[in-house]
């Protein structure tokens, strides 16, 4: 009881808070209440869609991440991921890959989160993927690959690709 006593009498002069400690305290409030820098901001881009093009990012910056080009390329071979998880039944199925370029000058992985979708000529979504993937630390002109199955219709009437990715710590 005596330390807390002590204390008290060191941080108060008649049970009010002393003057020299009033400086301290702002700062330590302020230091725990103020909004904390954020890098996260918004690529958000609309291209015309054209498969297997790669489509510039303006090498668009977020922190220590630059984001350099986007790319939706056709999967092709006997052994797609289509054929793997529709055996049989992929007549109407197209495999794709997602390519995202990025350098990330950071000593920590970076994620990227995408939004991206097919529209058609009327500004519908067709199709579209939502996910995160690692943009791995300290990379220079390193490659994101994510695959897909899409369906060969989307692709056939798809018009425009709606970018946005958000990179953050």
């Amino acid at each position: 009881m005596k330390a807390r006593t002590d204390i008290h009498r060191r941080l108060t002069r008649n049970g009010r808070p002393s003057a020299k400690r009033i400086p301290a305290l702002a700062l330590v409030l302020f230091a725990a209440f103020a909004p904390r820098p954020t890098f996260a901001e918004e690529v958000n881009r609309l291209f015309s869609f054209e498969p297997d093009k790669w489509y510039s990012l303006d090498d668009a910056k977020e922190g220590p991440v630059t984001l350099h080009r986007i790319q939706v390329a056709l999967q092709r071979g006997r052994f797609t991921k289509s054929t793997l998880f529709r055996p049989g039944n992929s007549d109407y199925l197209a495999s794709i890959e997602i390519k995202l370029e990025y350098s990330n000058s950071a000593t920590k992985d970076w994620k990227a989160k995408f939004n991206l979708a097919l529209l058609d000529e009327n500004g519908q979504e067709i199709d579209g993927y939502n996910g995160k993937d690692d943009l791995n630390e300290q990379e220079s002109h390193n490659m994101v690959t994510i695959k897909l199955s899409t369906l060969k219709y989307a692709l056939e009437r798809a018009r425009k690709l709606r970018v946005v990715i958000v990179s953050e710590p």
